[in-house]
């Protein structure tokens, strides 16, 4: 084996991106063999969705990082995580990496979540919060509610946000002047790009961005073997984790299409 390969250099960036695939190729085939429209494929994977969160299902909040809306949706984040996976991985260590990556998609998810309760001007604080924590009859708090129940969302874009603002906060806390200009020139084509593409999740990016510049306070110049070892529980968690949603949402696909009980 080619000690220099790509999956060798880069195992947790190989491992994500062949897992958003795997996950997008069992969309496909779902669509395809059951009759299926793209929309009840994501839902009932896992998507991301208020009113599916509210009554409990909080395992989406990591299954639907890993869903994708369409070809083109999946190819530009996987390519995006190609590049960023490439220059953070190394100076990260796989431990922290990870982290940091599902660290930042599930902030962004949380944002998805949430932005739909948080902008709507039916209901107070404390209620809206009582919405997000499943504990409020959404249905009594007035019409525009229910956008905060319908509202879905998928794809790994939050954590791949995040990663930027952990590079962005990292190159200015230790005066990288070059990288700071690559990465602003990041956020400006990204922003230009999903300015003009239609239902494109801004919470869900911030949300992403934030928990990434947070972390990107914890970044110094190169990974050493005790960096590693701080983010190995961490790393453990987050990894249980989205075993657990992934698990999750094929049992909850596999119970509604295949028979499983």
């Amino acid at each position: 084996m080619n000690r220099h390969s790509f999956t060798n250099l880069y195992p947790i960036t190989s491992f994500l991106i062949l897992i958003n695939i795997g996950f997008f190729a069992l969309q496909c085939i779902s669509e395809r063999k059951l009759g299926l429209d793209p929309g009840r494929v994501m839902l009932d994977l896992g998507a991301i969705h208020g009113g599916s969160i509210y009554t409990g299902d909080y395992w989406r909040l990591i299954s639907g990082t890993f869903l994708h809306g369409n070809v083109l949706h999946v190819a530009m984040n996987c390519m995006v995580l190609l590049d960023l996976g490439r220059f953070c991985e190394p100076r990260l260590s796989k431990s922290k990496f990870f982290s940091i990556y599902m660290l930042s998609a599930l902030g962004g998810s949380i944002s998805s979540y949430s932005w739909p309760a948080l902008s709507q001007q039916t209901a107070s604080l404390p209620e809206t919060v009582s919405i997000l924590l499943g504990q409020e009859t959404v249905t009594e708090l007035g019409a525009a509610t229910m956008k905060f129940v319908g509202h879905m969302s998928v794809g790994c874009s939050g954590a791949l946000a995040g990663l930027i603002g952990l590079m962005l906060v990292y190159s200015i806390k230790e005066r990288h002047a070059a990288l700071r200009a690559g990465m602003l020139r990041w956020i400006l084509f990204i922003g230009l790009i999903t300015y003009f593409l239609p239902a494109v999740d801004h919470a869900g990016h911030l949300g992403g961005f934030l928990i990434g510049g947070v972390c990107g306070l914890t970044v110094t110049d190169f990974a050493t073997s005790k960096t590693s070892l701080r983010w190995r529980i961490p790393a453990g968690v987050t990894g249980l984790a989205m075993i657990g949603s992934l698990g999750m949402a094929v049992y909850n696909f596999g119970e509604k299409y295949w028979g499983w009980s």
